[in-house]
């Protein structure tokens, strides 16, 4: 079936083709500085335990990453059985792909520079978020795969969309990848990491944009849906907040005050989004 006029003069269709002009290879970022760099760091900052908290941000990425690849699948086949729109599909598969880039950075990035695999992911995603990251993520994405009543559908939908677009990346993730690249860049520290960061970012930001915007017109049409995603934002608040506070060192390599600050940031933007925010028109953008 073609494309609808109304289907390609919309939002989505505009984040597909941008996602297209920017695209990128994990596998040409250049490491070389970074391998060099990450000895040092190990060597010379042992009281801050930088290496550490490196390692910790890494891992969190790594598993979220994977995470977020693996459960966005059923997002194309729900859109397609609710009939939101060719468009939203044809964004989808273009954000199912730079996932999969996401991912395959980090695991390039524990296999040449850190030297370190699965086992160092697995010691530092414990808790709460391997709740947010993973378990709940799986969750709810197997019942999206599952539904077929409409109505439980449009739903569990929603339900996936703010979990993962409003809490897995815009309140984890871009907080995370904003507060590490920064912290990096003050350091002058490994400018391939950095320029991952950058990059992922950018990506996340047309991300949460579409999530946004679906959440938004879906409870704009079904506005008893503002409770799922009131719920769900709610319920998995602490888990994110937990997991910004885990950085919370005896000298801290990012700041978790303002890092904290920015996720409740996000928190507001996508309850705004889905007419939970008061009377302001909700800012459904995406970020660079």
């Amino acid at each position: 079936m073609p494309l609808t006029h109304t289907q390609h003069e919309s939002p989505y269709w505009a984040l597909f083709q941008k996602s297209k002009r920017l695209a990128w290879d994990p596998a040409a970022i250049d490491l070389s500085a970074d391998r060099a760099q990450w000895q040092r760091i190990v060597a010379d900052h042992q009281a801050e335990r930088f290496d550490e908290q490196i390692l910790r941000l890494g891992s969190l990425f790594h598993a979220g990453e994977e995470s977020v690849t693996t459960t966005l699948a059923p997002f194309c086949s729900a859109v397609s059985r609710l009939g939101l729109g060719l468009d939203k599909e044809l964004f989808l598969t273009s954000q199912l792909y730079e996932e999969a880039k996401h991912f395959e950075f980090f695991d390039r990035y524990f296999r040449e520079v850190f030297d370190r695999g699965a086992s160092e992911v697995a010691r530092h995603v414990t808790g709460e978020p391997q709740a947010v990251l993973v378990d709940d993520l799986a969750e709810v994405t197997e019942r999206l795969r599952r539904e077929d009543d409409p109505d439980r559908l449009r739903a569990a939908f929603v339900e996936a969309v703010t979990h993962y677009m409003g809490i897995v990346e815009a309140m984890l993730a871009r907080t995370g990848y904003l507060g590490a690249h920064e912290a990096l860049a003050t350091r002058g520290w490994l400018p391939g990491l950095q320029e991952g960061f950058r990059l992922i970012r950018r990506d996340e930001g047309r991300h949460v944009a579409f999530g946004m915007r679906c959440v938004h017109e879906l409870c704009e049409s079904h506005p008893e849906l503002r409770a799922v995603v009131s719920s769900t934002m709610e319920r998995h608040l602490p888990n994110v907040l937990a997991t910004v506070s885990s950085f919370d060192y005896p000298m801290p390599l990012v700041d978790v005050g303002a890092l904290s600050a920015f996720a409740l940031a996000q928190y507001q933007r996508f309850m705004a989004a889905a007419g939970l925010g008061g009377d302001a028109a909700p800012d459904l953008s995406d970020e660079e």
